[in-house]
């Protein structure tokens, strides 16, 4: 590969500090981009990432791309939350913002080429002659649901150097490169919180206006109490409902229109069936019925579950056992054996 430019998306942290490392080595002509997304003052870390690239012996190119993240996101972010949904931010990051902001340095950067350090590997199909996203090899790690709606555009571009690795091999990598990468590097899941929680990041930027304070219901409908704003609850959360009872209560269903929290006992989380929309599809559905593995968060094992395609954007998703406190505005990806198939956004659960 030897001339071909890439850019690389760069946190400082030791998995992209790992991808230019790997992308070097297999020689390719590599550029460090880091993207200036929510920082209030980036002066500190740009010093870092120059002592970081001037090591690696690459150029670092600091793109502020904070206009975008805060409307793209952000502002998707607290929407979504105020609607009595739970969004993901960081998949969307990934699709519209982050790939975005790479593809659109190619030109004036005569790259040919994308990457980020993220563990998950990208096959052809060659039947269909389109790209598709499968899990690492470190399966601990696997971050291939975090790429569920990555466009054709964008993968056909993107390398992923880290699929084929573990976090160990990657860790021992560090130690022996000897580079100034900080303890607790790793980034978090929704990084522009910083530590806050997302009920007072919501609440600092809507105020009493979007607080209203609501009821707390049973699945009967009574009321058990009041909530001081319906952006403070998702399911399956137990903490912050403060009705005692004798086993604890957690949210179970959210109706934003009637500004009003469901909660119930531990075992009215447990649902089989619901629908997703906006799906994004990296494998054709040739069946309107599919055996898939289905997640429906990070950290979820994938499970089970019998898709049946309504539309080409829209299908019904039947797990076979029961799965805990499945969440409007979640991400469920699709999978068969290690194949990301696709992916969509939760939309109604069916009691």
């Amino acid at each position: 590969m030897s001339g071909k430019h890439v850019l690389v998306g760069f946190s400082g942290g030791m998995d992209s500090c790992a991808a230019v490392h790997f992308l070097k080595e297999e020689g390719y002509r590599v550029t460090a981009v880091y993207l200036v997304l929510y920082e209030k003052d980036p002066g500190p870390l740009s010093k870092h990432l120059r002592q970081l690239s001037d090591r690696l012996n690459i150029p670092l190119i600091i793109e502020d791309r904070r206009a975008m993240f805060r409307k793209i996101i952000i502002e998707s972010f607290t929407n979504s939350y105020l609607s009595g949904k739970t969004p993901n931010p960081c998949i969307w990051c990934n699709e519209h913002v982050k790939l975005k902001a790479l593809a659109d340095l190619m030109k004036s950067r005569k790259a040919s080429l994308i990457a980020t350090g993220h563990y998950a590997k990208k096959e052809l199909d060659p039947d269909s002659h389109r790209w598709f996203i499968k899990r690492g090899r470190d399966r601990a790690k696997d971050q291939s649901y975090f790429l569920s709606f990555v466009s054709q555009g964008h993968l056909e571009k993107l390398l992923l150097p880290l699929g084929g690795k573990t976090k160990k091999e990657i860790r021992e990598l560090m130690v022996s490169l000897r580079l100034p990468i900080p303890e607790g590097s790793e980034s978090h899941e929704v990084c522009f919180l910083e530590g806050e929680s997302y009920t007072k990041f919501i609440s600092d930027r809507h105020h009493a206006s979007n607080s209203a304070k609501g009821a707390f219901i049973n699945a009967k409908g009574e009321v058990l109490g009041v909530h001081d704003g319906i952006y403070g609850f998702t399911i399956g959360q137990r903490r912050g409902i403060g009705i005692a009872d004798k086993t604890p209560y957690y949210v179970t269903a959210l109706y934003p229109e009637k500004n009003q929290v469901q909660i119930g006992k531990v075992d009215e989380l447990y649902k089989s069936v619901f629908y997703a929309t906006d799906c994004r599809w990296h494998l054709p559905c040739k069946e309107k019925t599919i055996d898939v593995s289905c997640q429906i968060r990070y950290r979820h094992p994938a499970t089970p579950a019998i898709l049946k395609v309504l539309a080409p954007d829209r299908v019904e998703v039947t797990f076979s056992t029961p799965q805990k406190a499945i969440t409007p505005g979640q991400i469920a990806a699709f999978y068969r054996n290690d194949r990301l198939m696709g992916a969509g956004i939760i939309e109604k659960i069916v009691s």
